[in-house]
């Protein structure tokens, strides 16, 4: 094998690889003013004569027939040390869904939603539109909540940031659309809750125009718009009051924010408070 560290010291500098979060898929490598696709991937363990002060073991790089010593970069975002759980929540047609698999995809550690018709149970849409069972309703997405939460802590690891929907002040907003006599058993439902604990609650909230826009573009046949926006005033309201009781919790007011936009992602991670996420480089291939 040639000299590779001989041969790369005309180099200025050293290579930048950008590399999956594992470190162990290549993605691309930049050389001077051009760029060459990684086929192939190996490790060598250092010898005498080619090997770096410190480096123990170097990534090799593929190269046509020859194999060119690279370097890892240290420029990528500092990682989250610790598991972050991020709660999104808010009023219904807020776009708490939207958020959580949008930012779930953005952080690559995974997101839990809490479903919609078609997960549900059927009669659960019905008894919610006609304000029906609210003790049997609470309990049921407590019910989802909790397993979601379980789950994510069987995959719980250091550096992970796993987004969900809902939480304990969710459960407790929506006792705003239910007469006083049901909440002493709503609120006996809530001590589910208790061992949730997210590291950062994200409350979402907007005006009653934003909502019936939304609500109207996504034109499901089971809302009416109407008793959409009435409970969303509602439930909203119930938020905005109880967010201040609730620790790590920031209240963003979504209108005029796109979730499909990644500027908007970034804002709302910075403004939340979330740590770096790992960024996928994206280059032009020129050959």
């Amino acid at each position: 094998m040639h000299d590779a560290r001989r041969e790369d010291e005309h180099i200025a500098g050293r290579q930048r690889i950008f590399t999956a979060e594992n470190r162990e898929r290549y993605l691309a490598l930049e050389l001077m003013d051009r760029h060459v696709c990684v086929r192939k991937v190996r490790r060598q363990r250092a010898t005498s004569g080619n090997a770096h002060d410190g480096e123990a073991e170097r990534p090799l790089l593929h190269e046509g027939r020859r194999w060119r010593a690279i370097y890892l970069s240290c420029d990528t975002p500092r990682q989250a040390e610790t598991v972050m759980r991020v709660a999104i929540v808010g009023g219904p047609g807020i776009g708490k869904s939207t958020l959580v698999r949008q930012l779930g995809d953005l952080y690559h550690n995974g997101s839990y939603g809490e479903g919609e018709k078609g997960v549900w149970h059927p009669d659960v849409l019905e008894d919610i539109a006609m304000g029906r069972n609210p003790v049997g309703v609470t309990a049921y997405f407590a019910a989802l909540y909790d397993a979601n939460y379980r789950d994510a802590a069987d995959h719980d690891r250091p550096g992970r940031v796993i987004f969900f929907e809902g939480a304990r002040i969710t459960l407790e907003a929506h006792m705003a659309e239910y007469p006083p006599e049901c909440h002493a058993g709503i609120r006996k439902v809530l001590t589910m809750a208790d061992q949730w604990n997210p590291d950062r609650v994200i409350v979402l909230t907007s005006s009653t125009a934003t909502i019936e826009k939304h609500i109207r573009l996504r034109n499901r046949p089971h809302e009416q718009a109407e008793n959409m926006v009435r409970r969303f005033r509602l439930i909203d309201a119930e938020f905005r009051r109880l967010a201040p009781q609730y620790p790590n919790t920031v209240v963003i007011d979504r209108d005029g924010i796109e979730f499909h936009e990644h500027s908007s992602l970034l804002g709302i991670a910075k403004a939340a408070g979330l740590p770096a996420h790992h960024e996928i480089q994206y280059m032009r291939l020129d050959f």
